[in-house]
């Protein structure tokens, strides 16, 4: 590519999917403010939170429903799913459709890479690692309202009460 500001969102995804799919999201730039707050302390004194889209769940929550993604392809369920900062590939459930969840079961940091932060934790990258980490489905179609206006906002006070003070996405 001639500019290094130029990116393919499809690259990964084939002819398939970018055929299915590009009509479905928009392809104009983000037009509101994009929300961006400094870290108010070094990053070695941080506590940081993990935030998945690949619908994981620990095995004793209610699953993320995926009726309701089988019914509609282009909508995942809205919810979202606490988990605990020692979740293993043996206590959760991926529970999503539009990715192949067998990578997340057979090891939870493809999607959820606890185990390098807690790496970085012991090493003095990062101050520590919260108690809880937050799982969605990723995949809302063209309408992400609910989790705009319900969940993320539940998943922010939730992180604000356990004092995290940055949180890392780890999209799927």
């Amino acid at each position: 590519m001639s500019d290094a500001t130029e990116y393919d969102p499809w690259r990964f995804a084939g002819g398939f999917i970018k055929n299915a799919l590009g009509s479905q999201i928009p392809d104009a730039p983000f037009a509101g403010e994009i929300p961006w707050t400094p870290l108010a302390k070094p990053l070695a004194e941080t506590r940081v939170a993990l935030l998945t889209t690949a619908g994981v769940s620990c095995r004793d929550d209610a699953p993320f429903d995926m009726e309701m993604e089988r019914k509609n392809p282009m909508r995942g369920d809205p919810s979202f799913r606490r988990l605990p900062a020692d979740a293993t590939s043996d206590t959760i459930v991926a529970n999503h459709l539009h990715i192949d969840t067998g990578y997340v079961e057979r090891d939870l940091n493809v999607a959820l890479p606890l185990e390098r932060l807690r790496e970085l934790a012991a090493e003095g990258v990062i101050g520590s690692v919260a108690d809880t980490h937050y799982s969605i489905m990723g995949y809302q179609g063209n309408d992400a309202s609910i989790l705009e206006k319900e969940s993320a906002p539940a998943i922010a006070e939730s992180m604000r009460n356990e004092e995290v003070d940055l949180a890392l996405l780890a999209p799927v």
